[in-house]
């Protein structure tokens, strides 16, 4: 298993830094590809800083792509469907009411559904560089995390009581992330 691991990392490596940037672009437009194992791809592959900047360029770049699309067809037949939806159209003025800083609360954690806000933030009244400011704070606060959790998963053997603390700590995050998606984002309301 390490073995096939590795050879992943050197693949990567062999690629050159466009490679690694355009598997987290890719991963920001779709999104049921595995966020965490890009980044820890990565940072393994291309070093920690190397590869935390990378994560972080591909995947506001990928992003920010989203919100320019969907921004950009906002008025046709599809999107408004989807935006007259009740739980989205609530969002929508939540966002509208409050600010980029729910925004930016819910896109520094890894855990919450980042494209959903993405989306939303497309439909609301944003003005684009704002938003992509915000993009650019928050993905470099969740990347990073990602990067140190990543970096750490060589110590899982090694080092128990640090892979353990890790695991709590991230675990601790995803409550709190989930609670606050909860507050922000009206689930518990639905």
């Amino acid at each position: 298993m390490f073995h096939q691991i590795e050879q992943w990392f050197n693949l990567l490596q062999d690629l050159g830094y466009f490679a690694g940037f355009i598997l987290l672009y890719f991963r920001a437009i779709v999104p049921v590809l595995p966020l965490t194992l890009y980044v820890i791809l990565n940072v393994h592959a291309y070093g920690f800083l190397v590869g935390t900047i990378i994560s972080w360029l591909g995947i506001v770049a990928g992003t920010f792509t989203v919100f320019f699309f969907c921004r950009k067809f906002v008025n046709a037949k599809f999107m408004q469907q989807i935006r007259t939806r009740k739980s989205v159209e609530r969002l929508i003025h939540f966002i509208d009411r409050q600010g980029l800083l729910p925004i930016f609360i819910l896109m520094c954690f890894p855990f919450t559904p980042n494209t959903l806000v993405n989306f939303v933030a497309s439909l609301s009244h944003i003005k684009a560089k704002y938003y992509f400011v915000i993009l650019l704070v928050s993905k470099l606060i969740s990347i990073t995390f990602i990067a140190v959790m990543g970096r750490s998963v060589t110590t899982f053997f090694t080092h128990p009581i640090r892979a353990i603390t890790l695991v709590l700590i991230t675990i601790a995050l995803w409550f709190v992330g989930k609670k606050v998606e909860r507050h922000f984002m009206g689930i518990n309301k639905e």
